[in-house]
């Protein structure tokens, strides 16, 4: 396995869950360009595989593809991903904690004009399952073949931009994928 690859500068803290994470930030108590939030270089081209399937998928199926974040929304995208994705890990329940998504739309909706370009709308997450049977392309099979990710990911054509997040650890992999709408 690959070094820890740090996407945003030190010093590097724990977080506790999704929602503790995004306080941190709404709060000002530590600014968002001095967190790190380590993914290593694996799991970030990980991610980058699932938007680049994803977006193969949409526009297969005539929908637009989607865009990548600007760097501020990147940050928030990776600090809310690291906390859900360790949750997830860390626990045998795989649900969405809508109670973080909902913090991570206040914080982007309390942000500057020129950070907040576009609002996240809607997730979609793959719970853990062994490394071993993780790829990107089992990943889009599952969701193809569930309706509701089917109908988040490619049948809503109001959404503009994605960001995917995928963590490993502990012999499982668990990934996560947010869809965001033109902020208005």
């Amino acid at each position: 396995m690959r070094a820890p690859v740090s996407v945003i500068l030190t010093p590097r803290w724990y977080f506790g869950g999704p929602l503790f994470a995004l306080l941190f930030i709404v709060l000002g108590l530590a600014p968002a360009n001095s967190q790190s939030i380590d993914f290593s270089s694996r799991e970030l081209e990980q991610g980058l595989a699932l938007e680049r399937a994803i977006n193969a998928q949409r526009v297969r199926v005539g929908m637009p593809a989607l865009k990548p974040l600007n760097q501020d929304l990147q940050r928030l995208q990776l600090s809310y991903s690291a906390a859900v994705l360790n949750e997830l890990l860390d626990g045998a329940n795989c649900d969405h904690d809508y109670s973080a998504f909902q913090t991570l739309q206040n914080q982007v909706s309390k942000a500057p004009a020129k950070i907040a370009t576009a609002f996240p709308a809607s997730e979609v997450i793959g719970c853990p399952i062994n490394s071993r049977s993780w790829s990107t392309q089992s990943m889009m099979s599952r969701w193809e073949q569930s309706p509701r990710h089917n109908q988040i990911l490619f049948k809503r054509p109001n959404r503009s931009k994605i960001g995917c997040s995928v963590r490993s650890r502990g012999g499982f992999v668990a990934s996560i994928c947010t869809l965001w709408t033109p902020y208005n």
